[in-house]
């Protein structure tokens, strides 16, 4: 059974989250600056360079992030954020793929293509949210 004094390396996070969120926590890894992990029952809690709160990776959501700013910047766009209430003040967002709670029930959600915002553009990306035709 997982544990909080499990240590795992930078490349077993990944695959702790659904195929449709993985790049969505490499680009947060990348961005936070993260020194170790252990992996709990309920999810990975990342411990941070600069000494923040650590974050907690789970299969759909990440929360520790300093301000919405943070979470909207290391998560990417289109990734909704909310304020933590078990962890006030810090920040959550829900990955692509989640069980986020829509009108009182449960039901499997998954994110929705978007368009590329970059000028003269406008081509579907993939879950990524990074183009395929201007990058």
């Amino acid at each position: 059974m997982p544990n909080s004094q499990t240590p795992l390396t930078i490349h077993d996070v990944p695959r702790r989250v659904p195929t449709a969120n993985q790049p969505t926590v490499e680009r947060i890894v990348e961005r936070i600056g993260i020194t170790t992990f252990h992996e709990t029952q309920a999810y990975i809690r990342a411990e941070r360079a600069d000494g923040k709160p650590p974050l907690r990776i789970a299969k759909g959501w990440v929360n520790g992030f300093t301000d919405q700013d943070e979470a909207a910047t290391s998560g990417g766009p289109g990734n909704p954020t909310w304020q933590s209430i078990e962890r006030h003040p810090l920040w959550g967002l829900w990955m692509p793929e989640n069980n986020a709670h829509d009108g009182g029930g449960t039901q499997r959600r998954q994110a929705e293509q978007q368009r590329c915002p970059n000028p003269g553009c406008g081509e579907l990306m993939p879950l990524t949210n990074v183009c395929d035709f201007c990058g």
